[in-house]
């Protein structure tokens, strides 16, 4: 059982906006411990971690959120598939699939067996579907 001194220590460092890996490192604790304590206490972190609210992620725009909506984080389509794309650039995988042999690229996800739909679906059911 952590001491309440402890817990008030998590709780002021979430609310700075230290990241819940590192406060349990500073602390000798486990990741899910601190967001345990971090949920309960309803603590959470500053807003201004990696970019304002109100602007584009992409091209930093001033945006108009819709009240009672999903906050938006893009000022259109333009700007999400430039960030996307910019994004996934980083994380490219060379892979082969399993049914055909083909070498295709995957991003951000290293265990993808199939090249595409197609493939699965030979793969699983065969040569005979309509």
């Amino acid at each position: 059982m952590l001491a309440d001194v402890e817990r008030d220590v998590i709780i002021a460092m979430r609310r700075q906006g230290v990241s819940y890996t590192g406060i349990a490192e500073q602390l000798a604790l486990s990741p899910n411990t601190v967001k345990s304590i971090c949920r309960r206490n309803g603590a959470t972190a500053l807003q201004i971690a990696e970019h304002p609210a109100n602007v584009c992620k992409n091209c930093g725009k001033p945006l108009q959120q819709t009240p009672g909506g999903r906050d938006k984080i893009f000022c259109g389509d333009k700007c999400r598939y430039q960030w996307w794309n910019r994004k996934r650039s980083r994380h490219p995988y060379r892979l082969i699939c399993s049914y055909c042999g083909k070498q295709f690229i995957s991003y951000g996800n290293k265990s993808r067996k199939f090249c595409g739909r197609d493939c699965y679906t030979l793969s699983r059911y065969g040569e005979g579907l309509p």
